[in-house]
């Protein structure tokens, strides 16, 4: 795919309805031989984005992305900062744009040790300074992972890490370090929270009265290699950095992932993105697998309700990067990845995922994004942001596991959905369950003529599943793809950039019998 990018290209602003909300589905390589998108900021005129690049150039080291793009997610400016010394890598922190224009990204930089680092950029993604901290504990521990980090309403910056404190034995003790920064990144404070065991922060707020809110875990994985103990930890802390009040989880509700991301509501109260593990024996050591999990805390730091998303894989990779409070009132809309295995092709597949869920904790709808370019592909979201328009843009990355020769392994992802999550228009419209199956199932294909990507929706009854797969077929009845139905709630994405231009027919097939099919074109 080519990608023409123009510099000093000034985006006009746009008027956008529900009833005409854009969706799409972009990936970008960037030139680059690996891009991983992990933060956007919308604008009602553009997209900004910051990421992760694998420098073209040996020794390949990662660097910091720069991207704007306008509203149909089409890149405009592509900046970067590299160096063949050190790293530049902005995974976790949120990006922030500034009152006084520009914005402001951190994250970590490794040559000879690890320290954090605090990026600037003015309006057109040209970088204006770099900061740099050690861990406050000296080498050889000088291992820190910035993993949150927000704003302050008097224009400095707070960072939540993750720190190698002082050895525990044979094992090292992980702490959470909070550091406040003036607005030049000059280190004013800082704290370190945790004792023996593995403390790790999430994510981080700053409520009305410059109070700072920190969710994170605590488990001993540190300490034992089974018989593990997860927890859900919240801490907040007054404007200087001293303690308030502790949540813990108690260890009676079993193994808990952390707190992912969190919504502060007008009452105090919280409402957390995290997940429910599960302990698996294994020779060495064992693993902790999760379910998603999103739970309210109440102000009086008591569980009001939680909700379970269950995992049709038991793996370690499926988890919730994100949760955001809807801007109409109607409830909270999470994002992260699912995970399925096909045993019968022998397959592996992790897929976006988006949910919402009403302020009473009740499930309104779920979402996964396929990427079919292969079974065993690796599709991720590590961002989410309300629009104008009411949908949603997404970013993260789609990684291809086992490339060809030439193949770009890694590739930044974008989706922008609508209202109800869906990437094909109509996808929250179901088939009434009363109706027979082989007569109402229904293809959504979307966008038909389609130039780099189809994208499609099954509709369909309750209770269909995986006996039913598709096919595709060229104008000569050339069987070119073939592949299983994921779940009732997949949107497939299909990579047809490079296929000749014509018709296409897609099938939906059970027991060799063709249940529905639709024609589209490739220009």
């Amino acid at each position: 795919m080519t990608i023409r990018i123009a510099f000093l290209i000034i985006c006009f602003p746009v008027i956008n309805s529900l009833s005409s909300q854009i969706t799409f589905n972009h990936r970008f390589s960037l030139n680059f031989p690996a891009s991983i998108i992990t933060n956007v900021i919308f604008t009602d005129s553009c997209y900004y984005f910051t990421g992760v690049i694998a420098d073209s150039v040996p020794p390949h080291r990662p660097g910091n992305l720069f991207m704007k793009t306008d509203l149909e997610g089409t890149p405009l400016v592509i900046k970067t900062i590299r160096n063949p010394a050190k790293s530049y890598q902005t995974w976790h922190p949120e990006f922030s744009a500034l009152p006084e224009g520009g914005f402001v990204v951190a994250g970590y930089s490794l040559d000879s040790i690890s320290k954090a680092i605090l990026i600037r950029y003015d309006s057109d993604g040209d970088t204006l300074f770099t900061r740099f901290f050690s861990n406050l504990f000296p080498p050889p521990n000088d291992f820190i992972w910035p993993r949150a980090f927000v704003v302050r309403p008097d224009g400095g910056y707070l960072f939540a890490c993750e720190i190698q404190a002082l050895p525990n034995g044979g094992y090292q003790d992980i702490d959470i370090w909070i550091v406040k920064t003036d607005s030049l990144g000059e280190v004013t404070w800082q704290r370190r929270l945790g004792n023996n065991r593995w403390e790790r922060p999430y994510s981080l707020l700053v409520d009305q009265e410059g109070n700072i809110i920190v969710g994170g875990s605590k488990r001993n994985t540190n300490l034992t290699t089974s018989n593990y103990t997860f927890q859900n930890y919240i801490i907040k802390l007054n404007p200087a950095g001293n303690t308030l009040w502790e949540y813990l989880s108690p260890a009676s509700l079993g193994l808990r992932y952390g707190a992912a991301d969190m919504v502060l509501l007008s009452d105090g109260s919280l409402v957390v993105a995290s997940g429910v593990g599960y302990e698996q024996q294994r020779t060495s050591f064992n693993d902790v697998y999760f379910d998603k999990y999103i739970f309210k805390l109440n102000n009086l730091h008591e569980i009001e309700w939680e909700l379970t998303f269950k995992e049709t894989a038991l793996t370690g990779t499926a988890f919730l990067t994100n949760i955001i409070a809807v801007s109409d009132g109607s409830g909270f809309v999470a994002a992260g990845t699912h995970s399925q295995n096909f045993p019968a092709q022998n397959a592996f597949s992790l897929r976006g995922w988006i949910g919402k869920v009403s302020p009473d904790g009740d499930s309104l709808w779920t979402r996964q994004y396929v990427g079919i370019d292969q079974l065993n592909n690796r599709q991720a979201i590590y961002d989410l942001k309300e629009t104008s328009d009411g949908g949603f843009i997404l970013c993260g990355e789609s990684r291809n596991p086992s490339p060809a020769p030439g193949e770009i392994v890694q590739q930044a992802w974008l989706l922008k959905l609508d209202q109800y999550g869906c990437l094909v228009p109509g996808c929250h419209i179901t088939t009434s369950t009363e109706e027979s199956e082989p007569e109402r199932l229904r293809l959504a294909l979307y966008p038909n003529p389609a130039a780099e990507y189809l994208n499609f929706y099954l509709r369909a009854p309750a209770g269909v599943g995986s006996e039913v797969s598709f096919r595709i077929f060229d104008a000569g009845g050339r069987l070119l793809r073939e592949f299983p139905h994921a779940s009732p709630d997949a949107t497939y994405v299909i990579e047809v950039w490079d296929w000749p231009a014509g018709m296409y027919v897609l099938q939906c097939v059970s027991g060799g019998r063709v249940l529905a099919a639709e024609k589209f074109i490739k220009q």
